[in-house]
């Protein structure tokens, strides 16, 4: 007889077996697509079940003053609904100011909601017209260090003044020690170095959803 635990694991463990090729062919670097007219670098959305990693891939960019970034979900596995591309700022769920201070806050809500599809995938799109550094978070997977960092132009602002976490003396929103392991993979230095860093999948930093 199998337990009723045992049969939910099961059952969960065919699930994933049954989304990998799916998730994996989300995985293809987003850096290796063509542009489309008028957007500056793409970002995919996508979960790693392998590895047990939800993520932006790339991590890190650098932009030209006035640059478009697309964010884009190739595939929409379930527990990938709810993933947002937000900046850190106060606005944003009391979270951090970690973009630079005249630049205004994005946030697309859950991707799947009142974002566009365009060529079989939803998307959320961005124009930076300030110059600094942007961090970003997704507000359902930034426990597991879903996280991202754009340059515009040249590196600054807060982002480059205070480490992750500073505002915990202010009554911010936490930062999870995820989220702080891999914005320090991503230095701004060497997203000006190499213009695009895709995402260390060395560093998991927490099983998911096992």
């Amino acid at each position: 007889m199998v337990h009723r635990r045992e049969l939910l694991k099961r059952c969960s463990i065919g699930w994933a077996a049954s989304m990998l090729p799916r998730c994996l062919a989300a995985q293809t670097p987003a850096q290796n697509a063509p542009l489309p007219a008028g957007v500056t670098a793409l970002v995919n959305i996508a979960p790693n079940w392998v590895e047990g990693q939800q993520m932006f891939d790339p991590i890190g960019i650098h932009l030209p003053k006035g640059g478009k970034v697309r964010w884009q979900l190739p595939v929409m596995p379930a527990h990938m609904l709810g993933a947002t591309v937000t900046a850190f700022h106060p606005s944003n769920r009391n979270h951090e100011l970690r973009i630079p201070e005249s630049a205004r806050p994005f946030d697309s809500g859950p991707i799947n909601f009142d974002n566009r599809f365009v060529d079989g995938r939803i998307i959320f799109e961005w124009t930076f017209e300030v110059e600094g550094t942007y961090d970003y978070y997704s507000t359902v997977h930034e426990v597991y260090g879903m996280v991202g960092r754009i340059v515009v132009g040249k590196p600054g602002g807060p982002s480059e003044q205070f480490p992750p976490g500073y505002g915990a003396r202010s009554g911010r929103a936490v930062v999870y020690p995820a989220e702080v392991k891999l914005l320090n993979a991503c230095p701004s230095s060497e997203i000006m170095e190499r213009d695009v860093v895709p995402y260390p999948r060395d560093l998991v930093t927490r099983p998911h959803p096992f």
